[in-house]
């Protein structure tokens, strides 16, 4: 019990005067007289009596110091503490940045994670809730996002949190605080209720903010060193050799209290999606310590995976990395034809690497064939069809076809006019063929042409279709080249190139890595209707799963004026652009990572979080210091109770003549 006015205990001087008053009174006994003769000397044997007497016990001295006492009491304000009732607006706070995706334990073996941990206080603390309490939802990230507003429907909120996912981009914990007090502002009897570990790399940001609000903290997990083990770099160099083959540097870091040995994974995915280990590695780290090694002689490969195999691991997001070669291998084409040195020079000018041979010859076969990333056939020879060997690879290779129509030929005709409808494609983007004189062109029937469309029509009859035939881009142009006068006219390079690059996949080099959430400034073609983010491989809390089949996509705004977020997980993920007439026209890959300020740490490299409150008004007798939790509740209204109470029965004494 506390009380609001000290001061006013001044009035308990009452009490002893009271009993002085009774000290000091003159007493007279009762006495029986014989006769009213008597009565003068009895009153003269009572007048000469002491007036200070033995203070004896009397109902009525004790009904006054009673009330003298009550009445000093309710002077004072008592008030007695007790837990707030909770009927105010709540807002909930949950943590969800990279740190609490670790495993609850200090090991790392615990099931849990810190947000799972999190989540389910939650839950208890809203079940303590009366139903009709307004909780606000706040989940923080790189942007503080309000799930829910002001509902009290339980069920709703208790899916929300379980709905609630890992942000492993950078967190601006302040400014979620700063949201959820200012959603309290104007409301006394609202509280800020915040989930977290505290491992906060804005942590004195925070604590320096003044709450207006009463807030409540509850830290999840341990606050020990975790056991964990990351990649911290992750590079890839050519060898200085030149021999195509790869040097690959990692880093990696022990943030646990004990040395640990980890092994270490180094994959290599080739052109034709195969995945397989190309290196490794035992590597032994003191606590708290940092070992890098060098893994030489990896094959070439269109990306790399560095992988940790720890025995137990707090965060799952940190043990693997992806890296692209420093530079990419030059493509190689195969050309055959029986000589046609215009087209050879352009497509070495596309930076193409070409292998010519006749189609009398054989089909390459073995490192040669494994090497050809695509076939030119100059001249859609029906012989090579009929060749098993050639046959099937001319299936298994990105095929362009160049035909060769004759005069002969039932299926085919000479233009009658120049006249050229350029369609919107890779292929034909800044070609006009104005004025080009092309002789003859082939008609194929169509049902050779299931897999394209004409991009380029020449006098109503077209000229080059692209299309797709078994997920591998192809082209076939209608004319022989060397039966116009376009390798003369300054379009063909850029014709040459631009179907290479086709061909190639496109020639953008990959996107490299970002962190989680990051915004990228990126450059897109200027057809591109449609772009979205397609999950190669992704990494999720507990294990790394390759997304076949029904991958996941993420659509990129193309309204961003060239500014783009990278995906919010960790993984490996592919850019896909497309045209008006649903097109790819390029892919590009991207290495998401957490961000590394975000995981978790030893604790003493962050300090304690404390959620401070700016200091209420003092009130004019005396200040109180409560916690944010309490409220007072005032005894006076008891103390005037009893206070009547005592008065009564003193009138009940005074009534009845009794003064003890």
């Amino acid at each position: 019990m506390q009380f609001l006015s000290l001061s006013s205990a001044w009035f308990a001087i009452a009490m002893p005067l009271i009993a002085a008053m009774y000290i000091l009174k003159r007493t007279y006994m009762e006495q029986e007289i014989a006769s009213h003769m008597l009565w003068r000397r009895a009153l003269n044997e009572q007048e000469a009596n002491r007036p200070w007497q033995k203070l004896r016990s009397r109902l009525l001295l004790l009904l006054q110091l009673a009330a003298a006492l009550l009445l000093t009491l309710a002077l004072m304000q008592p008030v007695i503490m007790r837990t707030a009732a909770a009927s105010g607006h709540a807002v909930i706070v949950i943590d969800r940045s990279a740190s609490m995706t670790a495993r609850s334990s200090d090991d790392g073996s615990g099931r849990s994670t810190k947000l799972e941990l999190a989540v389910s206080e939650a839950e208890q603390w809203l079940s303590r809730q009366p139903g009709n309490r307004p909780i606000t939802l706040i989940a923080t990230g790189q942007q503080p996002e309000v799930v829910l507003s002001r509902t009290i429907d339980r069920a709703a909120l208790n899916e929300k949190l379980q709905q609630i996912t890992p942000a492993y981009g950078k967190s601006d914990n302040t400014a979620a605080l700063s949201l959820a007090d200012s959603l309290l502002l104007n409301e006394p009897d609202g509280e800020l209720v915040v989930f977290t570990d505290g491992l906060w790399p804005d942590l004195a940001e925070a604590n320096a903010m003044q709450l207006h609000s009463t807030a409540s903290l509850t830290i999840v997990g341990s606050s020990k060193r975790s056991n964990n083990q990351a990649i911290l770099y992750f590079g890839i160099k050519a060898d200085a050799g030149g021999n195509g083959s790869n040097t690959a540097v990692v880093t990696v870091k022990n943030d646990s209290s004990a040395a640990r040995k980890v092994q270490l994974d180094l994959s290599a995915r080739n052109e034709q999606g195969e995945l397989s280990i190309a290196a490794q590695s035992s590597i032994d780290i003191a606590a708290g310590e940092w070992e890098s090694v060098q893994l030489t002689g990896l094959p070439a490969a269109s990306y790399y995976k560095a992988e940790l195999r720890p025995a137990a691991d707090a965060i799952h997001a940190d043990n693997s990395a992806y890296q692209f070669p420093e530079t990419p291998r030059a493509k190689q084409a195969l050309l055959v034809t029986e000589g046609n040195l215009f087209l050879e020079k352009a497509l070495q000018l596309a930076g193409i690497r070409t292998v010519k041979v006749s189609p009398d010859s054989a089909a390459p076969t073995g490192e040669m064939a494994e090497k050809t990333d695509w076939i030119v056939l100059d001249g859609n020879d029906q012989r090579l069809y009929n060749d098993l060997i050639w046959a099937k690879l001319l299936e298994e290779k990105p095929l362009w076809l160049i035909d060769h129509p004759q005069e002969d030929e039932a299926r085919s005709e000479v233009p009658s006019n120049v006249q050229t409808i350029v369609q919107e494609h890779p292929v034909t983007s800044y070609i006009t063929f104005s004025d080009t004189h092309i002789s003859r062109l082939a008609k194929p029937p169509a049902e050779e042409l299931g897999w394209g469309k004409p991009i380029l029509t020449y006098s109503g009859i077209p000229a080059i279709y692209a299309g797709e035939e078994g997920g591998k881009p192809k082209l076939r142009f209608t004319f022989n080249l060397q039966d116009s006068d376009l390798p003369l006219r300054s379009e063909f390079p850029v014709l040459i190139v631009q179907a290479a690059e086709w061909m190639s996949g496109g020639s953008q080099l990959e996107l490299g890595a970002a962190a989680a959430d990051q915004l990228l400034e990126l450059s897109l073609h200027s057809e591109t209707s449609e772009a979205y983010w397609e999950a190669v491989e992704h990494i999720d809390n507990f294990s790394v799963q390759l997304q076949a089949g029904a991958a996941q996509t993420m659509a990129l705004d193309l309204n961003a004026n060239g500014v783009y977020a990278a995906p919010s997980a960790p993984g490996l993920y592919r850019l896909v652009e497309i045209n008006g007439k649903g097109e790819v026209l390029g892919r590009r890959m991207l290495a998401v990572h957490a961000d590394s300020a975000e995981l978790a740490r030893p604790a003493d490299a962050f300090g304690a979080l404390r959620l401070v409150q700016s200091s209420p008004a003092a009130d004019s007798e005396a200040e109180i210091a409560r916690e944010p939790n309490e409220q007072s509740l005032s005894l006076a209204v008891w103390a005037a109770a009893l206070l009547l109470l005592l008065m009564a029965a003193e009138w009940e004494v005074y009534r009845r003549g009794h003064s003890s």
